[in-house]
């Protein structure tokens, strides 16, 4: 009998599209390492994760706990982070296009351009009070 886990597993991991990480880049036979897409996840704790090279394109993450989550090489264009706790995550190479991160903790995040997160550097045309 298989657990839920070995089920989810199954479902997010066979089959995977091939798409690039980032548009710019696009290696030949590009495959996600799991595939959550478009998928609801409100609330889900993913603390500590390896979701690196996750294809999470449109996915509502709001709310999530990603804390030290390692999400690097991940597509998360056009997902929803709203305050989400990203704190401690590794975004290095992350595909952030479109993301909605309103409300989202990031401190000590690891930005795509692989600086730690600094309000001041990431969100500059932002006030200081909606950072």
């Amino acid at each position: 009998m298989k657990t839920a886990k070995t089920q989810l597993e199954e479902s997010f991991t066979s089959n995977l599209p091939q798409f690039p990480v980032n548009p710019s880049e696009k290696p030949e036979n590009f495959t996600y390492n799991s595939n959550f897409a478009n998928a609801i996840l409100k609330g889900v704790v993913f603390t500590g994760a390896n979701l690196k090279r996750a294809n999470l394109i449109g996915t509502n993450l709001s709310g999530a706990d990603l804390q030290g989550a390692d999400l690097q090489g991940a597509n998360l264009s056009e997902s929803k982070l709203c305050n989400a706790n990203l704190s401690g995550a590794n975004l290095t190479n992350a595909n952030l296009s479109g993301a909605d991160l309103r409300g989202a903790d990031l401190t000590g995040a690891i930005m795509p351009d692989g600086t730690v997160y600094d309000p001041k550097h990431h969100f500059p045309s932002l006030p200081q009070e909606e950072v």
